[in-house]
């Protein structure tokens, strides 16, 4: 059977129309023994391979590359071949192939030159580099023109699997290429089937047998695996072992001012005798060099994340600040010798400062030795939906319209939608064009579209990168051209340098405060034991406290009302679906109205903390340790098989258990209990490890937040700069813990929220018609301060400040400290501009400053509708606050949570309007209204919607009504409404 040499895949990004399941089905269907796929980068080759090895089919590995204004494409016959293949797709990702190129990486290849009227010249010149070269043909005519080599090979390059598929080619390039079928572009689409009938009339050519000998000769063999770990080589002259074990007892001896229990001595010389054994001593010195690094460099680093925080050896060292024996955490969890994985120390930095510390390692280890992980953005249903309608030319509206269907990040297809949704199929079937549409789209939908970065990993070696895997060169820099799933088996270890925004947040607010006070705060020295700091969790004061921050959460810590950091970090933990559903369990025994029981007595000790209830991965490992009698390594592989929840798996451990703990003279009854428990909690368990790292970040901003409010809501609110809702939900919140948050002014504001006073100052970007460039112009003009209204002026024409951004800073009271009020200051608006334009060429001495007629202030009601045209909301005062004096019985929205199930009396500003149709079909309205404080939806029921329907936005109201939760939300039914405007 015929095999395929020259196949392109939809790795060729929007340029094919071919799987690689397709080549292995169509090898399987056909009982062809070998594959071969050559796309212009090597983003799909192990994928290839791996699917091949699992269909017991050989890989034949290949390369297509632009050289000299034609294609031509190289098979590597062995691994050196594999290798020669990497480099030179390497630097194709950066430049053009050169002949240099060509010279210095032809070790272990052959070469195909697809047909051409000047293929003899190119072929006279790759003759002298390659050994083997052979000339591709794809019909008979081109093969009765090749007359200078014997070495000719059918060769027709594969597209798309079936002759029926050429047209839908067409729409691939369109969108490679942002064009549409209204655009004249001519593509070459015909004749690029997978099989293609022309084989049969070259059955007895000598171009046909030359398929099988190029597959002969193409035998890669990868050699197996070694650990590509990068090697430290600041070790002072010591073997690494030895400097990681005398590094590892003076950080712990300094963590412990220089006290060492036994109990530390034995985990620390365990855990390092494991690492030493598994290889990793490298590993842990280049952590530990990258974070002492960031450090040095005052770059936050965060206390840990992961399962790494359970590492004693991590702590000694300062790879995290959590101590593992304090908090019962299981080295195990992490790394064991009878789990062979690779360590997975991720680390957290503040996402502004994060790129310094790759930065360092680059520069360190070297370029290609440290690499970013490539991704591959995808034609999703919904990317899929808008690429096809634009080539299509299909009005927005009707994509629009379409898309609401679909959530924002989905794994379904668009054949699902389409069968499951009555209201999507009926519109698709009811408009030719996007029944058109929707047939292109499920075919393509999934295809790689576009390359990516990973978000956080990066690999090391201590070889270059590119002798181990292709790398693509992406904006200056290296990332692998493998996706992550593969990079492990080669012998490479991700790390994930994390960017956390919350860190930036905290880092922020700790310059601030040494700033403001000359305090230094040392954030891996705040004490975990701060009365005020659980208070903010015990009251669900959490709005800016990282993982505690959702309407959700802070229900539940209502109800719990944490008195401990054992509390905080369970929550983390109870707060997942499936964990969830312990909750109020979990309160109960809290609070002792529930009985706390166990099983069996010896795992009191291990789920005495969290009321005899599993909520940690960590516990699993422990019971089967302490029931059942298996080591932490064996407990950890359990933990594993158990969550993946494999039948034939479960079965054979559920014997091993049963077994083990019978012969712990364990009641059998009890034994089979305790495994359904763990059995049934393993699947979501939650890492303790984690959980602890996490709440130590959480519980240390709620300690700022308490004892630093103003530095702690001015970074809060700059890490939110553009975001008109979170803006104002922050400075409600700001403003409901009595911080004062001032309009800008033009001699202090900046580009961001700063504490002046004891205020928060309104930043200049974060106005509507100004942004971060005009906020650059207007500070780089008041170089030194603004002295009078004319003065400013001049300086901010000179710095080519616009008129519509002038117009902005007047309407924000900017220029208040000048004494002109803003009707003022905008009549005169065009004489302040002519006199600045003057000052442009001319000393501002010689010219005439214009007089400023003064004029009364504009209407409160217009100043109020300036205030929310310029920032998004109403920042000074409210419209609501005219009428508290005639409405003593009034409650403020924050604090409706004191009135469940209670009639109130609000006044409200009426911001947004819904109303539907019940199933009766009558209408009823859900009203969204705010006051200073905060926004409520308030529902009308028909009844009531029927006597208010005249109701519009921007109406101040009275309501009365009785106060209800929706899905953890407040909201008041509505009996009686009171129009006061």
């Amino acid at each position: 059977m015929y095999i395929p040499l020259y196949v392109k895949t939809n790795y060729s990004l929007l340029s094919s129309l071919i799987k690689i399941d397709d080549v292995i089905e169509y090898a399987k269907k056909n009982n062809i023994s070998s594959c071969v796929i050559n796309d212009k980068s090597m983003y799909g080759t192990m994928e290839f391979i791996k699917k091949c090895e699992k269909n017991n089919i050989k890989p034949i590995i290949s390369l297509a590359i632009n050289y000299s204004n034609s294609e031509i494409v190289l098979f590597a016959t062995n691994y050196d071949g594999y290798k020669s293949l990497i480099k030179l797709s390497t630097i194709n990702s950066k430049r053009n192939i050169e002949i240099e190129d060509l010279k210095e990486y032809n070790n272990g290849l052959l070469i195909v030159i697809p047909y051409s009227d000047f293929i003899k010249d190119l072929y006279d010149e790759l003759s002298i580099v390659f050994n083997e070269v052979y000339i591709g043909f794809s019909n008979k005519s081109e093969e009765e023109k090749i007359t200078f080599t014997s070495n000719k090979v059918f060769f027709k390059e594969a597209l798309y699997l079936e002759k029926r598929d050429y047209e839908l080619l067409k729409y691939l390039y369109l969108i490679r290429d942002s064009k549409t079928i209204h655009d004249e572009v001519i593509y070459d689409l015909f004749n690029h089937e997978l099989y293609t009938d022309d084989i049969l009339s070259l059955s007895s050519s000598i171009g046909l047998s030359k398929t099988f000998e190029i597959v002969d000769k193409c035998n890669v063999i990868f050699p197996s695996p070694k650990l590509l770990l990068p090697i430290y080589k600041d070790t002072k002259g010591m073997d690494p072992k030895d400097y990681l074990f005398e590094l590892s007892k003076a950080g712990l001896s300094r963590r412990l001012d220089g006290n060492i229990p036994d109990n530390y001595k034995k985990r620390l010389s365990h855990e390092l005798n494991i690492i030493n054994e598994m290889g990793f001593c490298n590993y842990f010195l280049v952590v530990y060099d990258f974070i002492k690094f960031a450090k040095k460099n005052k770059i936050l680093v965060g206390p840990g994340r992961g399962s790494a925080a359970g590492s004693l050896v991590s702590y000694s060292l300062g790879i995290t600040d959590i101590d593992p024996l304090k908090y019962d955490l299981l080295f195990e969890r992490f790394l064991n010798p009878e789990r062979k994985t690779m360590p997975d120390i991720d680390t957290d930095f503040p996402d502004d400062r994060r790129e310094e510390v790759i930065k360092y390692v680059e520069e360190k280890y070297g370029e290609k030795n440290v690499a970013g992980i490539i991704t591959f953005g995808t034609l999703g249903v919904k990317q899929v939906i808008r690429d096809v309608s634009r080539v299509l030319s299909i009005p927005i509206y009707k994509v629009d319209s379409l898309s609401k269907f679909i959530p924002g990040f989905t794994k379904d297809s668009i054949e699902k939608f389409y069968h499951e949704n009555e209201v999507f199929r009926t519109r698709i079937d009811s408009d030719k064009d996007l029944t058109k549409m929707y047939n292109i789209a499920r075919k393509i939908e999934g295809f790689p579209r576009h390359t990516s970065h990973h978000a956080a990993g990066i690999i090391m070696s201590d070889d270059p990168l590119d002798e181990v895997i292709p790398l693509t060169y992406s904006d200056n820099e290296y990332i692998s051209s493998y996706s992550m799933e593969y990079l492990e088996d080669l012998g490479l270890l991700k790390m994930d340098f994390l960017g956390l925004k919350n860190l930036s947040i905290i880092n922020n607010i700790l310059n601030d405060i040494k700033t403001n006070y000359d305090i230094d705060i040392d954030f891996s020295k705040i004490p975990l034991d701060d009365k005020l700091a659980l208070d903010v969790f015990k009251k669900a004061d959490t709005v800016g406290i990282f993982q505690f921050e959702s309407d959700g959460m802070k229900n539940f810590l209502k109800k719990l009302e944490p008195d401990s950091f054992e509390d905080i970090f369970a929550a983390i933990a109870l707060f997942r679906p499936g964990p969830a559903s312990n909750i109020d369990t979990y309160i109960r025994r809290k609070k002792g109205l529930e009985k706390i029981t166990y099983l069996d007595p010896c795992l009191e000790p291990i789920l005495k903390n969290t009321y005899g209830i599993f909520i940690y991965q960590e516990q699993i490992i422990q019971v089967a340790n302490v029931y059942a009698g298996y080591t932490l390594g064996e407990a950890d592989i359990l933990r594993r098989a158990m969550s993946k929840k494999k039948v034939d798996l479960l079965k054979s451990e559920e014997d091993r258990f049963i077994k083990k703990s019978l012969e712990k003279n364990r009641d059998l009854e009890t034994s089979k209990k305790i495994f359904n428990l763990i059995l049934n909690f393993a699947g979501y368990g939650f890492n303790r490890s984690h959980s602890v790292a996490y709440s130590i970040i959480a519980y240390k901003m709620a300690y700022l937040k308490v004892r630093y409010k103003n530095e702690f809501f001015a970074n809060l609110l700059n890490s939110v700069i553009g975001s008109e809702a979170k803006t104002k939900e922050y400075i409600e919140e700001a403003k409901a813990n009595n911080i004062e948050v001032e309009k800008p002014d033009i001699n202090i504001s900046t580009d961001k929220y700063i504490v002046s006073n004891g205020k928060i100052i309104y930043p200049f970007s974060n106005l509507k018609s100004v942004g971060i460039v005009s906020s650059k112009s207007i500070l780089k003009a008041r170089s030194n301060k603004f002295i009078d209204i004319y003065d400013t002026f001049s300086k901010l024409v000179i710095e080519h400040v616009p008129v519509n951004t002038l117009e902005a800073l007047i309407y924000s009271d900017s220029f208040k400290r000048f004494g002109y009020n803003k009707k003022t200051l905008i009549n005169n608006l065009d004489s302040l501009i002519n006199y600045a334009e003057l000052t442009k060429d001319l000393d501002p001495s010689l010219v005439m400053k214009p007089e400023i007629e003064e004029y009364f202030e504009f209407s409160d009601d217009e100043v109020l509708l300036q205030e929310k045209n310029i920032f998004g909301f109403y920042l000074s005062h409210h419209p609501t606050a005219n009428y508290y004096k005639d409405n003593k019985d009034i409650i403020k929205v924050n604090e409706i949570n004191k009135y469940f199930n209670r009639k109130v009396n609000l006044l409200l500003l009426v911001e947004r309007i819904k109303t539907i149709n019940t199933k009766k079909g009558d209408k009823m309205a859900f009203v969204t209204g705010s006051d200073e404080t905060k926004s409520i939806s308030i529902t009308l029921f028909p009844k009531t919607y029927n006597k208010y329907s005249n109701l519009s936005v921007g109406d101040i109201i009275k309501v009365n009504g009785n106060v209800e939760r929706r899905y953890n939300e407040y909201q008041v039914i509505v009996d009686t409404i009171n129009k006061l405007n």
